[in-house]
């Protein structure tokens, strides 16, 4: 995701995770770690979260092009890396955090002659491990006791202490998409850890570990404060690891959501990875996790037709429980538009209270709500559906809707009462 910190002004571009076959095998590393990751005692803090139980709710990504934050007031529940930690009243602001690189705080060269050992390198023992392509933000052994401690005191309790509610975990995953292999101790003796493919058993062990060494850190920091962590399910990873890394947190945000990053001509999944979202969404939610859905276009923000917004909205609503939030921004020439308060007019449509879970109806997935109804058709053909009987209905353009309506492929509709 959003590759940046709340004083950066510069985002890089997102890349495709990369997958793998092979598993790997344990090494030796320059200190003990965790003999097991059982799941923190402490439980999922939900309560602190804006109520979402009515309409549709924004989590805005980043406000960094806000002079001022008082036009998110009355329309933004929650921002994702804020600049702000105490503005406007009422939105609840957390605070950026990169889990595997430095936070916009120091330069690669302060680490190699400050810790050069908290230094990640590549397999040829010469190359730092960077992410996305840059060579500023220095990839840092989270794994490392000391590193961790180093980043709790100051991207975490710095920021809590501040006034932020909160924090927000960038780009945590189990998949070591940028080949970590091992670093140099104090000695300058070389120290293997990984294997350098992207399927590793023990990185996925040391992200494991740092999540839930971090989410204890913080319920322990502070009896309100939370975490929100930046994850996907891996379709590539153990089931078990994804489903521990989803709910070790106090809200799932997922950025691929159901558009696949904004990938162009492949922003919707297919049918069987649309079913293990929403089924991974459930699983979360059971597990008292709340949620936020991105949809990341292809095109600008201000290109995202109508089309668009209802899938991921009409989505959003099929899944929408008491703390689940939503956010669409586009992408222009590879960077992604966040940091700018968009407001589609879909956000403030009178759909009301959910009558109950979704369900399925004529091939596509249905929920019914106090003021409307919501549709989605995650086929890859057309499917035609007859309306509940005893409501009349319009579509968001005023148009009567009923006694059918027909869905093609992959879309979403959002009908209101009339």
């Amino acid at each position: 995701m959003c590759k940046l910190g709340i004083r950066a002004i510069k985002m890089e571009i997102p890349v495709t995770i990369l997958l793998a076959l092979l598993m790997a095998s344990p090494t030796s590393i320059g200190y003990e770690r965790e003999s097991s990751l059982p799941r923190p005692s402490t439980k999922a803090r939900t309560q602190f979260f804006p109520d979402t139980t009515d309409g549709i709710h924004l989590e805005m990504v980043f406000n960094y092009n806000l002079k001022k934050p008082d036009a998110e007031e009355g329309k933004v529940d929650m921002v994702w890396g804020s600049s702000f930690a105490t503005q406007p009243a009422g939105v609840y602001n957390t605070s950026y955090i990169p889990y595997s690189v430095d936070n916009f705080s120091n330069s690669v060269a302060w680490y190699q002659t400050n810790h050069p050992d908290w230094l990640e390198y590549l397999c040829d023992e010469k190359t730092l491990a960077f992410q996305f392509g840059g060579t500023t933000r220095a990839p840092l052994d989270f794994a490392n006791p000391e590193v961790r401690a180093y980043q709790w005191a100051n991207w975490v309790d710095a920021p809590l202490a501040g006034g932020y509610h909160g924090i927000a975990v960038d780009n945590i995953g189990l998949t070591n998409a940028w080949r970590r292999c091992g670093h140099f101790d104090r000695s300058g003796h070389w120290v293997q850890q990984y294997t350098g493919r992207t399927e590793d058993s023990v990185f996925r062990h040391d992200v494991l570990g740092w999540e839930a060494a971090t989410y204890e850190h913080v319920h322990k920091y502070s009896k309100t404060a939370t975490m929100q962590v930046n994850v996907s399910y891996q379709f590539s990873e153990p089931q078990a690891d994804n489903l521990q890394l989803m709910t070790t947190t106090d809200l799932l945000f997922d950025e691929r959501g159901f558009t696949n990053n904004g990938a162009p001509g492949q922003n919707v999944p297919s049918l069987k990875n649309w079913k293990a979202i929403v089924a991974a969404f459930e699983y979360v939610e059971s597990k008292g996790v709340c949620y936020t859905m991105n949809g990341e276009e292809p095109q600008p923000t201000n290109e995202i037709g109508q089309k668009e917004r209802l899938w991921v909205l009409s989505n959003y609503l099929l899944l929408k429980e008491r703390c689940t939030y939503v956010s669409i921004t586009g992408i222009t020439k590879g960077s992604q538009n966040y940091g700018s308060l968009v407001i589609f007019p879909e956000y403030s449509i009178p759909i009301g209270r959910a009558l109950g879970p979704m369900a399925k109806a004529h091939g596509v997935w249905e929920r019914m709500f106090t003021g409307g109804l919501a549709l989605v058709n995650p086929t890859d053909t057309t499917a035609t559906v007859a309306l509940p009987v005893g409501n009349s209905y319009k579509d968001l353009n005023g148009n009567p809707a009923g006694p059918t309506v027909t869905l093609s492929p992959e879309t979403g509709e959002i009908l209101l009462v009339r």
